[in-house]
């Protein structure tokens, strides 16, 4: 399992007129979350697209929301990969308050498509060589 945190405040501009984070913008920091996680482990969608011609698009979302994030609001976004990937990726995300308490959670599905043929693939040998050292032979593939 690989967990990756990283922390954002909410802006005035994403907020609606109540001074909540409006719920549009979640997937945002969903997006956030795996784009800093992948950075974290040497990678980044422009390499990935630019140098391996694989993107990654979302195939679907489950959102939980449970207490509102407020303009200024430290959020950390928790990002977590509990199996390696196979036919897709699949990340399971939190967003957590300042204080500890759990605001939303929510899991991304993404597969791998190869640029060139609009075609789905297995996932790049280079992420999976990132990910295998995270993962014991129980939670191999997704």
């Amino acid at each position: 399992m690989y967990t990756f945190d990283y922390r954002k405040r909410v802006r005035y501009g994403e907020t609606d007129p109540m001074g909540y984070l409006y719920y549009g913008h979640y997937a945002n920091y969903y997006e956030i979350g795996r784009v800093e996680m992948l950075r974290a482990l040497g990678l980044t969608y422009k390499s990935l697209e630019e140098d391996y011609r694989i993107m990654m698009p979302v195939v679907s979302m489950q959102v939980r929301y449970l207490r509102p994030a407020r303009y200024d609001d430290l959020i950390t976004i928790r990002t977590t990969l509990r199996k390696l990937p196979a036919d897709y990726i699949t990340f399971h995300v939190e967003l957590f308050h300042e204080s500890g308490q759990l605001l939303n959670s929510a899991t991304v599905r993404l597969c791998f498509v190869d640029m060139n043929t609009g075609k789905r693939v297995p996932p790049p040998e280079v992420l999976l060589e990132k990910l295998r050292p995270f993962f014991t032979d129980n939670d191999q593939t997704a």
